[in-house]
C-alpha cells in the first residue's frame, strides 16, 4: 500500500507540471496576440503622423497660393489707386487693399507655423517609422521563439502524459478512477500531505483514528470532505526529496 501511496504522490508531482506546461503553453498565443495588437497600434499611429504631415503641408500650399492670388489683387488695386481721379473709389480701394495685406500677413503666419508643425510631425514620423521596423522584427522573432517554444512544450507535456498514464495504471482501479475522475473536475491538487492532523487541501480536521490511519501508511485514504486523497506528511517529504534528488 505505501507504494501506492507514494505513487499517488509522484502522479500530484506530475500533474502540477503539467498544469504549469499547459499554461505556458496557453499564455503564448496570447503573448503574441498582444504583441502583434501593438504592432497593429504603432503602425496606426504611423499612418496617422503622415496624415496628419500631410495635410498640414496641403493647407500650407493653399494658404500660399491664396497669398499669392492676393497679392495680385493688391497690385492691381495699387494701380488703379494711381490712376483713379474719383476719391471715393480710391478710399475703397484703398481700404480693401489694407484688409487683403492684413489677411495676406496672417494667412502667411499661419502657413509657417503649419510647415513648421510639418518639420516636427515629420521628424516624430521617423522616429516612429524606425520603432515600427525594430517592432516588427522583435515580433518575426518571437514569433520564432513561440513556435519552438510550443514544440518543445508539446513534446514535454506528452512525455509527462506518458509518465502519468503509465504510472496511473499502477493503483488499484477505484483509486485509479477517482483520481482521474478529480482531475477531470479540475479540482487542482488531488492527493495532498496532511497537515496536523488536518487535510492539506481543504484544512478539513480529522478525527483522531482516521489521522492514525494516514500516518500508518498502510491505506488510501480521502478526505471526508473534499475527497482528495491524505498521504502521511512523511511520506511526502520523502518523495520530495527523492525527486530532488533525482532532478525530477
Amino acid at each position: 500500500m505505501e507504494d501506492h501511496l507514494r505513487r499517488l504522490v509522484r502522479l500530484q508531482r506530475l500533474e502540477d507540471r503539467l498544469t504549469i506546461l499547459r499554461r505556458r503553453a496557453a499564455g503564448l498565443p496570447a503573448e503574441l496576440s498582444e504583441r502583434a495588437a501593438h504592432l497593429a497600434a504603432l503602425e496606426a499611429e504611423v499612418e496617422q503622423v503622415a496624415a496628419e504631415r500631410q495635410q498640414a503641408l496641403a493647407r500650407a500650399q493653399d494658404l500660399e497660393n491664396r497669398s499669392v492670388t492676393q497679392e495680385e489683387r493688391i497690385a492691381k488695386l495699387e494701380a488703379q489707386l494711381r490712376e483713379t481721379r474719383d476719391p471715393a473709389a480710391a478710399e475703397v480701394a484703398r481700404h480693401e487693399v489694407e484688409g487683403l495685406r492684413q489677411q495676406v500677413s496672417a494667412e502667411q503666419e499661419e502657413a509657417l507655423g503649419l510647415l513648421e508643425s510639418a518639420e516636427g510631425l515629420a521628424e516624430r514620423h521617423r522616429a516612429l517609422a524606425a520603432r515600427l521596423e525594430e517592432a516588427r522584427e522583435d515580433l518575426e522573432r518571437f514569433r520564432e521563439t513561440v513556435a519552438a517554444d510550443e514544440a518543445e512544450l508539446e513534446a514535454e507535456i506528452a512525455g509527462l502524459l506518458a509518465r502519468r498514464d503509465a504510472t496511473l495504471a499502477e493503483l488499484p482501479s477505484d483509486a485509479r478512477a477517482h483520481f482521474e475522475s478529480l482531475s477531470e473536475q479540475g479540482r487542482g491538487k488531488i492527493a495532498v500531505p496532511m497537515k496536523a492532523d488536518s487535510c492539506g487541501g481543504c484544512g478539513t480536521r480529522l478525527v483522531p483514528n482516521d489521522a492514525m490511519k494516514v500516518r500508518s501508511r498502510k491505506l488510501l485514504h480521502r478526505c471526508p470532505s473534499c475527497a482528495r486523497f491524505l498521504v502521511a506528511p512523511d511520506l511526502w517529504n520523502e518523495e520530495a526529496e527523492d525527486a530532488a534528488a533525482a532532478g525530477a
